[in-house]
């Protein structure tokens, strides 16, 4: 790209429910990304929408669980590459306390709500920016940079 070239930077958001300590996941289906994988409850933020409500509503809508704002922790923001025209901005907060029971909350996108451990991913199969993520949370770690180019 170009120095000086504009490049927007598309935003996203996820939650973590933990619980026994493991982490809620659900399984992507039928949605034309990334099928097949495990992904944190998430999704975009919508227009006028600032990233804690937006991670709350995703938490409602994908896992069923209705978080406070005030137990909505910020844990991680990652600075996310794909192309020079597809770049993100996630960011990852917890929910330290929620209320309700997890569960696949939109089976239309998701096939299943699972429980994994961090130190026990399933290989292969979580999305991997996420998995990166969730590598530098479980370091304390509250940055990262994902899949930029070098030169970058």
């Amino acid at each position: 790209m170009p120095k000086g070239a504009l490049t927007v930077a598309y935003p996203a958001v996820y939650m973590l429910i933990r619980q026994d300590g493991k982490l809620a996941f659900v399984l992507r289906s039928n949605t034309g990304f990334m099928d097949g994988y495990y992904s944190l409850p998430a999704g975009r933020v919508e227009p006028a929408e600032a990233f804690r409500p937006a991670a709350i509503r995703e938490a409602a809508e994908e896992a069923g669980v209705t978080v406070l704002p005030e137990h909505a922790k910020h844990v991680f923001t990652h600075h996310r590459y794909a192309t020079p025209k597809d770049i993100w901005v996630d960011v990852y907060f917890e929910a330290v306390q929620w209320s309700g029971t997890p569960v696949n909350a939109a089976p239309e996108e998701h096939g299943e709500l699972a429980w994994f451990a961090i130190a026990d991913l399933p290989e292969g199969k979580i999305m991997p920016y996420q998995y990166a993520a969730l590598q530098g949370i479980a370091k304390g770690e509250t940055y990262g940079e994902f899949n930029w180019p070098k030169e970058a």
